[in-house]
């Protein structure tokens, strides 16, 4: 995107998406905006069995300097933003869709302090960053609502300094989307053999993706140059639990979703972490956490 061109404004956040925005990302937009209000609730991310795994890859930010500027990608409700701002972080809240911008903002805003936190619209594919100008990226369940992932991972490298991290944190499985899913659509149809999908009830994007494996990863890596740091394996037991409580809650109000008692979720993360120790049971679990790294480039790179 030129820096000689004009965006929209919306309520003081800047609108810097280009104007043949396509169809897909349009759609997932609308949708994130609607449920804007309720996502972190809706996805019981104060929940310690999903809280835990942010907090092992906000680590990796823990050493950066106060002057350094993160981006995050799919802000969401604004968790990770006041996390890092707190650290003394200038974050880039980022998100194409304005609500979800909104709600971060509502989010950091009500946690205090602000100054070192800004917020923007914009596609994950078209970083409006320059050229080696970030300390970090980050992205949180977003990559699969991506058209080409491989677009985002070139204009995170493109945008991060030598060195910098790139952190893809809580990214589907593949495995689930061919057999419990499938199963669960099954029984589905036979308890409720009318009801279907309504319109604006999920994303296009987690309604379209099949998740990823552990070769995905390093084809992106390959592909847009960057350095592979970890890949963690996140939930085995937690993954259905997740899964059964999403359907027990669905049409519950956020006051009253159910959820398993604190103590109880961290029995099932140590269970968790010990199963992901495990030779070939542990690529099946159901989420992955990526860190990555520009490399230290030679000069003239």
């Amino acid at each position: 995107m030129s820096c000689k061109s004009e965006y929209p404004m919306d309520d003081g956040i800047p609108i810097l998406l280009p104007s043949n925005l396509d169809k897909f990302k349009m759609l997932d937009a609308e949708f994130h905006s609607n449920a804007a209000d309720e996502f972190a609730e809706r996805n019981m991310r104060f929940s310690y069995r999903v809280s835990r795994y942010h907090e092992d890859y906000l680590s990796c930010f823990f050493k950066c300097q106060n002057s350094a500027v993160i981006l995050e990608v799919g802000c969401g409700g604004g968790l990770e933003a006041v996390r890092l701002k707190n650290m003394g972080i200038t974050v880039i809240a980022s998100d194409i869709a304005i609500g979800m911008v909104k709600t971060a903002r509502k989010r950091v805003n009500d946690d205090g302090q602000t100054s070192h936190t800004i917020f923007v619209v914009c596609d994950a594919e078209q970083l409006p960053c320059q050229d080696h100008s970030l300390d970090g990226v980050l992205i949180v369940g977003s990559l699969h609502h991506l058209p080409a992932p491989e677009r985002f991972i070139a204009a995170a490298k493109r945008a991060l300094k030598p060195g910098g991290m790139l952190v893809i944190g809580f990214e589907p499985n593949r495995w689930p989307y061919y057999t419990v899913y499938p199963t669960l659509r099954f029984f589905g149809r036979l308890l409720h053999p009318r009801r279907c999908i309504a319109p604006g009830e999920a994303s296009v994007g987690d309604m379209e993706t099949t998740g990823f494996d552990a070769d995905d990863f390093d084809r992106f890596l390959k592909a847009g140059g960057l350095e592979k740091v970890s890949l963690q394996r996140i939930w085995y037991i937690n993954g259905f639990i997740q899964t059964a409580l999403a359907y027990i809650n669905r049409e519950r109000p956020v006051a009253r979703l159910l959820d398993l008692p604190s103590a109880s979720q961290r029995a099932l993360v140590a269970c968790d972490d010990f199963l992901s120790r495990i030779p070939i049971l542990r690529d099946f679990c159901w989420h992955w956490t990526l860190i990555a790294k520009r490399p230290q480039e030679h000069h003239g790179d």
